[in-house]
């Protein structure tokens, strides 16, 4: 218990910084292709395996957000190689721009819901779905809402009822930081509806 404390307190202390983005256009099918391991300047793509719902980095991506979602009774996402494809291009573009800090993507043409996360470390994909599951503490159901000052929608779009596939990648930067991008089709944090 004290590893997993010191551990949230050190992500805490390395500016893990989230960002959940509202897309409110309709979903659209993805053809795109994974970006090779090893992709971009200087800096190492890493990709759950797109071909594959059964790869280690998608299981690990998958755990988390099919738990928070069965405790609201919601029924679980699938994996999708093309959302993981169109995931892993959107980290790789990251990756070159913004002096190589990977910093976050703008997702407001995505047809796709997107939850984003930085650490300033190598963080592990099912730590980053965690830290979003988190924000459902600050969630209140009843009315549809977030505790004043707080942010839960990287939360919600985890457990939206409608969003039936996730994919996800990862880009670590030089700097060892990791950028984290998970797109959701259909899209939840849909204004004036509830997640479930």
């Amino acid at each position: 218990m004290a590893a997993a404390s010191s551990r949230w307190q050190r992500m805490a202390a390395a500016c893990f910084v989230l960002a959940a983005l509202a897309m409110w256009a309709a979903p659209a099918a993805c053809g795109a292709r994974a970006v090779p391991r090893g992709a971009g300047a200087g800096v190492a793509a890493q990709q759950a395996n797109a071909s594959s719902s059964s790869s280690a980095a998608a299981d690990e991506f998958l755990a988390p957000h099919n738990q928070a979602r069965a405790a609201v009774g919601v029924a679980p996402l699938r994996w999708s190689g093309d959302l993981a494809a169109a995931a892993a291009r959107t980290t790789s573009q990251q990756q070159g721009g913004q002096g190589r800090r990977c910093g976050f993507a703008d997702m407001s043409g995505s047809p796709y819901g997107a939850n984003q996360g930085w650490a300033s470390y190598p963080a592990r994909p099912a730590e980053v779905v965690a830290s979003w599951v988190a924000q459902g503490r600050y969630y209140a159901h009843a009315n549809n809402s977030c505790a004043p000052g707080q942010q839960c929608g990287t939360y919600t779009q985890v457990v939206w009822r409608r969003t039936a596939e996730v994919g996800c990648a990862q880009a670590t930067c030089t700097t060892g930081a990791t950028l984290t991008i998970c797109l959701y089709n259909p899209h939840g944090n849909v204004q004036g509806q509830s997640p479930y």
